[in-house]
């Protein structure tokens, strides 16, 4: 097994909350056991079964120097792990932690009631009484946590005073750009089911945080995490791209069956 991924500039983990370990290595396990006396859902994209294809895994272990490196220069955020089909919800509180580290009067909330109990759902205090889902429910822009519209994304954002913009037609230029302005990059993908990139049509469309680009003998790699560990994974710049612009259609009750311009292919820059 690779080593893990090491964070030299972070501070130490609390004790009820285990570091980041790399999940590229996490086989058939997509998502971790429920806590004890916990209401904890598991993302239904964990259970289910789509029609598509996956890509090869990257050699971890070759490429474990170069990740530690794009983390350190890039956006390392801390992870949540979600409860329910609230991906996007848990990659936008990711990115406020993140702004939260930098700058402790950026309001980091919660996502639900049941991240008060469970340890793994944050890693910094909060400091609003708001929370994610509530904000977003109010709005409309989500019914159980699930957001399919990139742009209600941003304005999330903005309802807890960050700045944010949307990305159309993104390029990797365009996710280099972010991460190289020490921006994480919220990013829709169809996800498999060990977590990394597929090929579902969108059937699988899952928000991902991009943290962090390098390249190894000529071949563009990305270092993410998401809310099915809060781990980081390293894909290859090319296979997420492929996943990212081929979201057409959605079956998840509450999204629209078309997503190829509410989520396809965009980047969401949130930042402080």
């Amino acid at each position: 097994m690779p080593p893990r991924i090491r964070h030299s500039h972070r501070s130490p983990a609390p004790a009820s909350r285990a570091p980041k370990k790399p999940a590229n290595t996490v086989a058939n396990r997509p998502v971790p056991p429920p806590p004890a006396n916990s209401t904890w859902r598991p993302d239904p994209l964990a259970v289910s079964i789509a029609n598509g294809t996956s890509f090869s895994p990257v050699d971890r272990a070759a490429l474990e120097t170069k990740a530690e490196e794009a983390l350190r220069i890039g956006a390392d955020v801390p992870g949540r792990v979600q409860d329910g089909p609230t991906c996007g919800l848990y990659a936008m509180g990711m990115v406020m932690d993140y702004w939260d580290r930098k700058n402790p009067s950026e309001l980091d909330p919660l996502v639900q009631e049941s991240d008060e109990s469970r340890a793994d759902s944050h890693s910094q205090k909060e400091n609003t009484k708001k929370r994610l889902l509530d904000v977003a429910k109010s709005h409309g822009w989500t019914t159980e946590g699930e957001m399919f519209h990139a742009d209600d994304m941003a304005k999330l954002a903005r309802e807890f005073g960050y700045h944010a913009k949307v990305k159309d037609h993104l390029t990797l230029g365009d996710i280099k750009g972010c991460v190289n302005r020490h921006h994480p990059a919220l990013i829709a993908f169809d996800v498999d089911q060990v977590g990394n990139p597929g090929l579902y049509g969108g059937k699988r469309a899952h928000w991902a945080v991009v943290e962090g680009t390098f390249q190894k003998d000529g071949v563009d790699y990305l270092v993410a995490t998401h809310g099915w560990t809060g781990k980081e994974y390293v894909w290859k710049a090319s296979d997420f791209l492929a996943s990212v612009n081929q979201l057409n259609a959605s079956d998840f009750p509450a999204a629209p069956r078309d997503i190829t311009t509410c989520l396809s292919g965009k980047l969401v820059e949130v930042y402080s």
